[in-house]
């Protein structure tokens, strides 16, 4: 073992703009992890878009340089930017009672007023960023109002930190049909592992399923192929000595069979 002293790093060439930027796509791109997860929605399908409230212009210019990452780390086609979070969730405000019931007393009937005529979206803001708000004659720190949320209906967001995810969550038929293309990849992959086959291994895959199947095989059969090392890819029953197994994708039953090849 020679010693040696450990090198310096030349901060000159930290592109710090590049670091931050990344920063908020990760970020971001957890929060739209836990938009999916709320909506129940499978990792492997496909979403048309998501939506995302930055907390200033530059940083929303800072998320399109990465846009693509972003894309797919949650796998969507397109990265939008959100002029207000009212497009996508719907807010509400409350007055917290067991801080502001002794301090205010019988003026709560009053801010409750107040509250159902002001601008939700600008004070849930300033509540989100840690700030105190003056409301005609109100002076409420953060922690005296409770704010509720709900999505919009074809969205599912998170927020946090005064930046609000969405992704859409509608699905076309053509997302729907790339969804389970990417199952059956899923699948096929897995079962070449449990048949012991080696990763450069060519195969023969075999399928059986509705026309649903038979339409999304057809559709997307070269990129089955090249994702599965699959040299043939043809429906009807599997030759002699294949590996068989049947699942549910989306409740449409399927029967896939792999046999190496050679």
């Amino acid at each position: 073992v020679h010693l040696a002293g450990w090198p310096k790093a030349d901060e000159s060439r930290i592109d710090k703009e590049l670091s931050e930027a990344m920063r908020l796509a990760r970020r971001v791109s957890s929060l739209g992890r836990a938009a999916r997860s709320k909506a129940g929605i499978r990792v492997r399908q496909p979403l048309a878009k998501v939506l995302v409230k930055t907390r200033s212009a530059k940083e929303g210019e800072a998320l399109l340089r990465l846009a693509s990452q972003v894309s797919e780390e949650l796998n969507v086609k397109e990265v939008t930017l959100l002029n207000d979070e009212q497009d996508v969730m719907e807010f509400s405000l409350r007055p917290n009672l067991q801080l502001l019931g002794p301090r205010l007393g019988a003026e709560l009937p009053k801010l409750r007023r107040v509250l159902g005529d002001a601008n939700v979206a600008s004070i849930v803001r300033a509540v989100f960023n840690g700030e105190s708000v003056e409301i005609d004659g109100f002076t409420l720190r953060p922690e005296e109002l409770l704010v509720s949320t709900s999505d919009r209906a074809g969205y599912a967001g998170a927020m946090e930190g005064g930046y609000v995810v969405a992704v859409a969550t509608e699905l076309t038929p053509e997302l729907a049909d790339e969804g389970m293309t990417r199952e059956v990849v899923h699948l096929i992959q897995n079962m070449r592992r449990s048949a012991g086959f080696d990763i450069a291994d060519r195969i023969v895959t075999t399928y059986q399923g509705n026309e649903h199947i038979a339409r999304v095989v057809q559709q997307h059969g070269d990129y089955i192929r090249q994702e599965t090392l699959s040299v043939e890819l043809r429906p009807g029953d599997p030759p002699a000595g294949a590996y068989t197994e049947e699942h549910k994708i989306d409740g449409v039953s399927v029967k896939l069979g792999v046999r190496r090849t050679g």
